[in-house]
């Protein structure tokens, strides 16, 4: 009796444990071909990275309480804060680990943002531009922009998408669609803790695999001229096949996904744990992946932020990042990159640290917690060329107003528009490059100079590696 492709592989549901894809506009008519590109201005990117992870903790981490450190009521007094260098203080209960890898990292403490409200502000994040409704349709996520940059340098062998995210479906804006550009484009979004993932396809169930998707070809090339000028979401659904039949063949893809439980352990049995774990397999797999944005939830304290009774509070996630970034730091500087001799493969990594806004400073409110702030709050870097130790910009005392912006900028604030202008240099994009023909016929930059209010500048930070 002849078998089926669904009696060797996981059943649909147990697929979407894994993760999707970001498939909101994957049908739209209104993905462009081709994509009309030009230089908007003078830049000249870096291209100090191969690789870029970067890890949003959603909810907004305590500026005050963690790396932009200011003795105040509110401040706890079991944090045990101890001198790392220079103008650094840290909890060596909140960051044992990370105190010994502050070397690392250069922080930006005069961040500024243009919101102040959680969906603005993980659209923010994920878009790298604020939320203006009569556009979102189109916007496609920073990653989407990335992998259409990618796309032209990707092997025979890169078979990974371009673009992973881990836990984007926590985010409360979830995970953002490629908008005008083509589905191709999309996140695979995965929650390593919704399940393991990874699932491997047999040989025999390789054999009907193949045998299924050779028909369909056949049948596609059949029916081509009979679908010539119809909707694009024949083509787009075609990428999508294209995409899980390379994924399904490529035995690196399930070994991405062994997680040992020594690893689980040393990351954390979390979504940044498991998320930066993740991150490194699929950076030392270098098999196509050059993004990966990791979303750490739950971060959003205006009560208990330090009540050790709470199910969650800033001691808990705290420790989860802690431990997640140091593990992370310590493996990608630890392994010999393949294609540089004498690199490792942090040096051809960018690791960054993003949030929406910061907290209230000052006394904890009646909750015993922290509400928004957005007036400053930080950012971190490390890896592909940023010098660590550094630290950019600088706060008044109780963590209230910004003192320096600590960059070239004197009068302006860095934006995650500027985060997002540095990752591109990283990774070799021109960030001021725009696309002219959007649906909407408004240019796009990839860093747009107009701010939610105000004009923003659409430099990198680029500070952060001389």
């Amino acid at each position: 009796m002849r078998k089926r492709v669904s009696e060797f592989l996981p059943a649909r549901r147990d697929a979407l444990k894994l993760g999707g894809w970001g498939l909101l506009a994957a049908f739209a008519d209104q993905a462009l071909l081709p994509i009309q590109a030009r230089a908007a201005g003078k830049s000249n990117p870096r291209g100090t990275a191969r690789f870029c992870i970067l890890i949003e903790l959603a909810g907004a981490i305590s500026h005050l309480d963690t790396f932009d450190f200011k003795e105040s009521k509110g401040t706890p007094q079991d944090l045990d804060v101890r001198p790392i260098r220079n103008d650094l203080y840290l909890s060596h209960r909140l960051f044992p680990e990370m105190s010994k890898e502050m070397d690392r990292v250069a922080i930006v403490r005069s961040m500024k943002s243009h919101e102040v409200v959680h969906f603005r502000g993980q659209y923010y994040t994920q878009a790298g531009r604020p939320l203006n409704p009569a556009q979102a349709a189109e916007i496609p996520s920073v990653g989407s922009v990335i992998a259409y940059e990618m796309e032209a340098q990707r092997r025979e062998s890169d078979t990974f998408p371009a673009y992973v995210g881990c836990n984007l479906d926590t985010s409360g804006c979830g995970a953002l669609s490629t908008g005008f550009l083509q589905p191709k484009y999309s996140v695979l979004d995965v929650n390593l803790k919704a399940g393991i993932g990874g699932t491997a396809v047999d040989g025999e169930a390789m054999k009907v695999l193949e045998e299924r998707y050779r028909l369909l070809n056949e049948l596609d090339k059949a029916l081509e001229t009979s679908r010539a000028g119809r909707d694009r979401s024949f083509g787009s659904f075609r990428d999508f096949q294209s995409s899980a039949y390379q994924v399904l063949g490529d035995p690196r893809w399930p070994e991405a996904f062994q997680l040992s439980k020594e690893e689980r352990e040393r990351y954390g049995e979390n979504e940044v744990g498991l998320g930066c774990l993740l991150a490194r397999n699929l950076v030392k797999a270098d098999a196509g992946t050059r993004y990966i944005h990791v979303v750490h939830p739950d971060w959003d304290h205006h009560g208990n932020i330090f009540e050790h009774s709470a199910k969650t509070n800033h001691y808990i996630r705290c420790n989860e990042f802690d431990r997640a970034l140091a593990n992370l730091l310590r493996d990608l500087s630890g392994t010999p990159s393949p294609r540089r001799a004498g690199k490792t493969l942090l040096d051809e990594t960018l690791v960054v640290m993003a949030t929406e806004f910061g907290r209230t400073p000052g006394a904890l409110n009646g909750r015993k917690g922290r509400h928004h702030y957005n007036p400053v709050y930080l950012s971190m870097f490390a890896g592909a060329g940023v010098k660590g130790g550094r630290i950019i910009g600088k706060t008044d005392t109780d963590g209230v107003a910004l003192v320096e912006t600590g960059w070239k900028y004197k009068k302006m604030q860095p934006r995650t528009e500027n985060v997002y202008a540095t990752v591109y240099s990283a990774l070799g994009i021109d960030w001021r490059k725009e696309i002219t023909n959007t649906p909407s016929k408004r240019a796009y930059r990839y860093v747009d100079l107009l701010g939610a209010t105000e004009i923003v500048s659409d430099d990198e930070i680029s500070d952060l590696f001389v």
